[in-house]
């Protein structure tokens, strides 16, 4: 055997074995490091370099670093973060509407309903003081800025949800940008014989980050470039190419809605649909409380319709829109007539006499009629209201709940990714002394070799 072989031998066994001690400091280093794979040195035996029956191995090849990654787990962690990103972006969208509808003090709409009517069943038993009949109409406009208020309060939730919409569109875009540069970068390492696995780990995390606002599917390249795409398959990334999500003002109320490619995108989960989802919810509060505005004014007016004023006279439209509209929550106002005349208050029945409080009394029990009906739901104006915001706290109950359990969901599958991909400083101790003893012993094996060589010389001459 060449003696040439055997520094061959010990010079490949330094290489490779410095390389496992590099990589082993490269996992110490990162071991608090997010999204960091472990990696490690995958070594072979080379063959013979000559053809003879006992001659030995040729030392040791480097074949890769390898990184330990499950792409099983690297799955099901985008899936339960993307889930997690849905209940988030509810619970934060949810929280505020809970306390829009809490108004248990003064000023609200149910404390306001209720004065509303009272006022009327208190003129019932006066009805031809001035004081209480202004008192009726100072009842009702504090009513309609209750309902406006309230209104107000949702229309901002809503605003303020669709902006945020923006927001994490923006984001989605700019992180498929990157992962198409990342794809360019690990496809061309790959045709370079490069180490990606940083490059990689850099993706990785750019995917988790994606898969918080949009569920997302992958595809790998032949190239370990990546396929990104939505639930319904069309893709966001493609090699180097990307395909951005469209944020488009939607009449009549200005909302977002959101295309890909002209199409509109198909988004199941992540913090873009919880914000979707949400911004739903609060538009189905606004149009409950429209409806439960338009109840209130279309029943006092049918009833104060048939009534007499103190004039004689039938009574008009009590409630009014204060822009033309239908009557919503928005508008719900005073007739001006008589706001600027309370003697034009129908507080008697028609044939009693102008001093009667029959219709007063009548408007009055409107407050607890259970025949209200206010889209599907049935019952008094007090009963209604508080499924209106009973809704909204089970509501936000429902995420909250939901959301706890995710998040012991998404936590139980990092540590599972952790274990799996992550870093433990017990076996990279471990490693580290068994490279540096290999590295010792090659060390040893190439002065052997060399004392060797010098006593093969020496005889020699």
């Amino acid at each position: 055997m060449s003696i040439n072989l055997s520094f061959d031998i010990g010079q490949k066994a330094l290489r490779a074995n410095q390389l496992g001690l590099t990589t082993t400091g490269q996992n110490i280093a990162n071991v608090n490091t997010p999204g960091y794979t472990r990696q490690e040195v995958i070594l072979a035996s080379l063959p013979p370099s000559i053809n003879l029956p006992s001659a030995p191995g040729s030392g040791v090849d480097v074949i890769k670093i390898e990184a330990f990654r499950n792409e099983f787990i690297e799955s099901r962690l985008r899936t339960e973060t993307s889930t997690n990103g849905r209940l988030t972006a509810q619970q934060q969208a949810l929280t505020p509407l809970d306390a829009a509808f809490n108004d248990t003090g003064t000023g609200g709409i149910n404390s306001s309903l209720n004065s509303f009517f009272s006022a009327f069943r208190n003129l019932d038993v006066n009805p031809t003081s001035t004081a209480l009949r202004t008192n009726v109409v100072e009842s009702a406009n504090a009513l309609g800025a209750a309902f406006s208020a309230t209104r107000s309060r949702l229309g901002d939730i809503q605003t303020q949800a669709d902006k945020l919409l923006q927001g994490n569109i923006s984001d989605v875009n700019s992180l498929v940008d990157k992962i198409a540069k990342l794809n360019t970068q690990i496809g061309n390492g790959e045709n370079s014989n490069v180490n990606n696995n940083e490059l990689v780990d850099e993706r990785g995390g750019l995917l988790n980050q994606l898969s918080e606002y949009v569920d997302i599917n992958i595809t790998k390249n032949e190239d370990s470039s990546l396929t990104v795409s939505l639930s319904d398959g069309r893709a966001l990334v493609l090699n180097d190419q990307v395909f951005q999500l469209q944020a488009n003002s939607t009449p009549p109320n200005g909302l977002t809605s959101i295309t890909l490619n002209g199409q509109p995108a198909i988004i199941n989960n992540g913090r873009i649909k919880g914000l979707l989802d949400s911004i739903g919810q609060v538009g189905t509060k606004i149009s409950d409380l429209d409806n439960l505005a338009g109840a209130v004014a279309s029943r006092v007016n049918t009833l104060h319709q048939t009534g007499i004023d103190l004039n004689g006279n039938a009574g008009g439209d009590f409630f009014v829109s204060s822009n033309g509209n239908a009557i919503s929550a928005a508008n719900l106002s005073v007739s001006s007539s008589i706001k600027t005349d309370p003697r034009l208050l129908a507080a008697a029945e028609a044939g009693k006499g102008s001093g009667d409080g029959t219709n007063a009394r009548q408007i009055a029990n409107l407050l607890t009629d259970n025949n209200t009906q206010v889209g599907s739901r049935k019952g008094s104006f007090s009963n209604i209201y508080a499924s209106l915001v009973s809704e909204a706290g089970q509501a936000l109950k429902t995420t909250q709940d939901s959301l706890s359990t995710q998040q012991a969901i998404l936590a139980q599958t990092s540590e599972q990714r952790n274990a799996f991909s992550g870093v433990s400083l017990d076996e990279e101790t471990v490693n580290l002394l068994r490279y540096q003893r290999a590295f010792e012993a090659a060390a040893r094996f190439l002065k052997v070799s060399d004392e060797i060589t010098k006593t093969i010389i020496a005889l020699g001459e």
